[in-house]
């Protein structure tokens, strides 16, 4: 947790435009992301994706269907 910046959530990622349905940015340099969240997904099969975002920029993209 202390060395990520950001976590972005879209909770219906369709592979193209990411939306962000949950932003996780500490306010001070010195605060830490949550690191564990709960979302409601949409009621159809869809695919949620995480975007964490490292403290020197580097992002990661992760999808999984549910």
């Amino acid at each position: 947790r202390a060395m990520v910046d950001v976590v972005l959530i879209d909770t219906a990622y369709d592979g193209e435009i990411f939306n962000i349905t949950l932003s996780d940015v500490p306010e001070r340099k010195d605060d830490l992301v949550a690191g564990n969240y709960e979302l409601q997904a949409p009621a159809e099969p869809t695919t949620v994706a995480v975007k964490i975002i490292d403290m020197l920029g580097e992002e990661v993209l992760v999808m999984q269907e549910v």
